[in-house]
């Protein structure tokens, strides 16, 4: 997978290639904060140049793939955590999942209401102190993978709007076979 996105075969990832991880359904300001946070300034070259090497790659993907356990959901809150202030606001939650509604209404689906969206959220995690989410509460609210895809991932959003069709889906598979 690594390789198959770097298109320049230098070793390393810049931001451009990385956008093309999961299809291009990953938000800009997702890939954007990935970079500040996990990414290391490059060495070699013009010193200020950032790129994504394997490890970073490796670190990247195993958070994707398990978002629900502590360290999956530590490294994506720290992605999330715009300011770096230890929590999210709602007006964090409105910049993050503002790339997610762009894409969901680029892929044609019906217009939604990024303030629903994120009362849903608050919802979700009923975090201790009402005006912010820590990791604390992403992690005690047991919905902090969903949560964390709902806010990075067009597809993740879409698995949360239709999980009542996925989930009998299932069932009636479950039933046939």
């Amino acid at each position: 997978m690594f390789l198959a996105l770097d298109k320049d075969q230098n070793g390393t990832l810049s931001k451009q290639e990385l956008k093309e991880y999961a299809d291009g359904t990953l938000t800009e300001i997702f890939i954007e904060r990935v970079f500040d946070e996990h990414v290391r300034r490059s060495k070699v070259g013009g010193g200020n140049s950032r790129e994504m090497d394997f490890e970073s790659f490796l670190d990247f993907v195993l958070a994707l793939e398990n978002k629900d356990t502590p360290e999956g959901l530590t490294y994506l809150f720290r992605c999330l955590d715009l300011n770096g202030r230890g929590f999210l606001t709602t007006a964090d939650i409105h910049t993050l999942f503002r790339d997610v509604h762009q894409k969901w209404i680029e892929g044609g689906n019906y217009e939604l209401c990024i303030e629903d969206v994120r009362d849903e959220i608050w919802d979700m995690v009923k975090p201790a102190d009402p005006l912010r989410i820590s990791l604390q509460d992403l992690l005690s609210c047991k919905q902090g993978g969903t949560i964390a895809s709902m806010l990075i991932d067009v597809r993740g959003f879409w698995a949360h709007d239709n999980r009542e069709n996925l989930l009998q889906e299932e069932e009636e598979q479950v039933e046939e076979a």
